[in-house]
This record gives C-alpha cells, structure tokens and sequence, in this order.
C-alpha cells in the first residue's frame, strides 16, 4: 500500500547508510540508491546529506520521516481493519496504563471477546502520559488509567477505586508504621518512573502531609517486574496497587502493610475521545462493570 520508494528511504534514514539499507532490504545498493534519488527528484527536494559510505538527513528529510511514522501506522490500521472486515470482525483497540492494562484489562478483555465473537481487542500498556498520546492520535478506542488525565480533552468514565498501599518483603516492616520515621531513619524507597498514576499519586501524598525525603532515599524502576524483586530481596518498600501484587500476597512472598500518616486512594476511569466508536465504549465499559470483582475493603 505504501510507495516501496518511502519503506527504502525511511530503513535507509534509521540505519543512515544506503549499504545498511540495502542489506535489510534485501536489494543491490545500486537500486536503493536509484530509487531515493527518484524520490527526491519527486519531491523536488535533497534528502539526504553524503557522508563518505554514510548519510544524515536534510531538515526535508527529517521532516518526511516524522511524517513516514503516522503514514506506516496508518496503512497498518487500514490493512487490519480490512482482514478484520473480510472475516467479518469489528478490531478495536483498547489501552490501559502500567497497573490498569497489566493487571485489570487483560481478563476483562478475554472475557469481553469470549461474549462477543464478532470483536477483536488489542491491548496496548505505557504510563499516563503514553496513553493520552496514543489517545490523542486516535490509535486507541478507549483506555483505562490510573494516572491524572486532561479532562479538558477527554471525555470519561469512572470505573473503581483503588487503593496504594506500601509493599515489603516479610518481616521487613511491620504492618503499621510510620512512613515519615521509616525515611528519616535511612529507609530507601523502590517507586515507578515519574509521569506514572503511582508515582503521582504517593508524591501527592507526601507533599500533603509534609514529608521530604533525600534524593538518595529513591530508586526508580519503569518495571513492576523488576520493581517486586527488588522488593522481595529486602533493597526497600514499594507504594502500589494490591492488583498489581495479588499473586505475591496470595503466594506470601510480599506483605503489605498501612501508613500511620494515613491512606492513599485514587480512581481508575475509562477516558476517551468524543469522536471515538461510543456504542463499543458503550458496551465495553458495562461488560467491565458488569464481570469486575473488586477488593474486599482493607484490613
């Protein structure tokens, strides 16, 4: 569907060498070479600068590959939903942020496609941040985030609360303690990346009960995998959803416990565009309502 002269350029761009491109493509460097000395010529304008045996491109040139990235997307949207028609399903793409989409969107989505045969979801996962991008460039349906989202361009739903509590290895901690004594004693915490709901939503809650703490005092992790083993091995505690720990609670190898200082809930909402497929959103969002098992209230 796409101009074979633009999959050339842009594996010749990321690569900058005709030779490189050549071997990916599998083609003649000669070739790959008349065929971006075609497209240029089509455009009217140089798009590459020589290098001896390498290449960077011209401001035309980065400007025609930003360009090349929504134009791939879209022909992909285009070929899947015309497989999708053919075999006469509905494809919807559907995303959710770090604990939403890893933990409470995957069991949701089967159970949805198991009671619609005519649909097909996928199911993409980044931060808030990540997902309101994917939002805006109308590459998802809908999502589920955690994070605090831009009511101004995003129309909503709430969903549930969910609660952050700390999470340690056993016997690290006791069950209630005080965060602000944890911290002033040397205590290290294992948080999520900043532009995180988790991250946003724990620096919230330290800002409105005045704790600081040192720089040092933190360890970022942009894993939850990694994230819970660096937790089970004793390095410090962790703030996060109990959905995010289920099978380590369950299992007994993480403990989780409550703050002194007081508990920090959040909401989980359904956001999406205004223009998007709202009978899907529609039906989507109340199978959720309708199979969510929640948890019981904290001890």
């Amino acid at each position: 569907m796409i101009d074979r002269k633009l999959e050339i350029f842009r594996m010749a761009a990321t690569l900058g060498s005709f030779t490189g491109a050549a071997a990916a493509l599998g083609m003649s460097q000669p070739n790959v070479t008349h065929q971006l000395a075609q497209l240029e010529a089509d455009l009217g304008v140089a798009l590459f600068i020589r290098e001896g045996r390498n290449v960077r491109l011209t401001a035309a040139g980065r400007e025609l590959l930003g360009a090349c990235g929504q134009l791939f997307d879209d022909a992909e949207k285009i070929r899947r939903s015309v497989r999708y028609a053919a075999a006469k399903l509905r494809y919807f793409a559907v995303g959710g942020t770090m604990t939403a989409g890893g933990y409470l969107l995957p069991g949701l989505i089967a159970g949805y496609m198991r009671s619609h045969s005519a649909h097909s979801l996928s199911l993409s996962i980044a931060n808030t941040r990540g997902i309101e991008e994917l939002l805006l460039a109308r590459k998802l349906e809908l999502a589920l985030v955690e994070g605090p989202f831009e009511r101004g361009c995003f129309m909503s739903e709430e969903f549930t609360d969910d609660e952050l509590v700390p999470v340690f290895a056993p016997g690290f901690a006791a069950e209630n303690f005080s965060l602000a004594e944890y911290l002033q004693n040397g205590g290290r915490l294992i948080l999520r990346e900043h532009g995180s709901g988790t991250r946003y939503y724990f620096e919230r809650f330290l800002h409105e009960r005045g704790i600081n703490y040192e720089p040092g005092a933190i360890l970022e992790v942009n894993s939850f995998d990694a994230l819970k083993l660096l937790v089970r091995e004793g390095l410090g505690i962790t703030v996060i959803s109990r959905y995010a720990v289920l099978d380590e609670l369950s299992g007994g190898v993480l403990n989780y416990g409550c703050f002194l200082e007081g508990r920090i809930w959040r909401k989980l909402n359904f956001i999406f565009l205004s223009g998007a497929d709202h009978r899907f959103i529609d039906n989507f969002i109340t199978f959720c309502r309708h199979n969510f098992k929640g948890f019981s209230p904290v001890r």
